[in-house]
């Protein structure tokens, strides 16, 4: 097994912005029509969106079919455009230096051979902020009480979201009728407390655990550039 390899394969899946708290946008919209699922969900994922730059620490452990690893990790991002997410291994060692900007990702070539991030619209989902590609579908969208579920078409996929009181509860990734990926999201009284990744077919998963989330003015430009990017 190529520890690097399923460390940055797996870990770029949950952590690209692991545990950010759903911060809700400055921007009070008006409530969207019931009939219309388009304005449904665009409501929703607007109350998803952090209103400021957020840097986010995190401890992360990845287990591969009962092989078990674990490191520690900061994201930083301007939701939803744009990433940047840096790894490392216990004693310090980077794993991974990586970025997202507008759904294209910025990542040095000697790493761009040993793994493929996911889709812009699942590492959005790990740090509980909807935003689904720009050519997905809404298939339904439908509010009862406190719960909101989005279904959105993306090519032969299904993406399913699910939030509480504003909150992203969960994403689903759905491909040949079974789930394919999975992030659930845990919170306690201060925020976002942990997230659950799991690649269903490879039987991996990867827990994070938020150890700090703090609201910055901005990022220097060359954040979203990793050296040798």
């Amino acid at each position: 097994m190529n520890f690097d390899r399923l460390v940055m394969t797996a870990a770029a899946a949950w952590t690209l912005g692991a545990c950010a708290p759903a911060a809700t946008s400055q921007t009070t919209a008006p409530a969207p029509e019931p009939g219309d699922p388009a304005a449904v969900a665009a409501a929703a994922a607007r109350a998803t969106v952090p209103a400021s730059p957020r840097q986010l620490n995190f401890g992360w452990e990845l287990d591969e079919a009962g092989a078990r690893f674990r490191g520690r990790g900061v994201a930083r991002m301007v939701a939803p455009t744009r990433f940047r997410l840096d790894l490392f291994g216990p004693r310090g060692e980077t794993y991974l230096a990586a970025a997202l900007v507008d759904g294209e990702a910025r990542v040095p070539p000697a790493l761009a051979q040993r793994f493929r991030l996911p889709s812009p619209a699942l590492l959005w989902g790990v740090v509980g902020v909807i935003a689904p590609p720009a050519d997905a579908r809404v298939l339904s969208a439908a509010a009862d009480g406190a719960v909101t579920v989005l279904r959105y078409q993306l090519g032969d996929d299904v993406l399913e979201y699910r939030t509480r009181d504003g909150r992203l509860q969960s994403v689903r990734r759905s491909a040949r009728g079974g789930t394919a990926e999975s992030i659930d999201l845990e919170y306690n009284a201060s925020g976002l407390a942990s997230a659950r990744y799991r690649d269903w077919a490879a039987y991996r998963t990867l827990n994070l655990t938020l150890e700090s989330s703090t609201d910055v003015p901005s990022f220097p430009e060359q954040t979203w550039t990793p050296p040798g990017a």
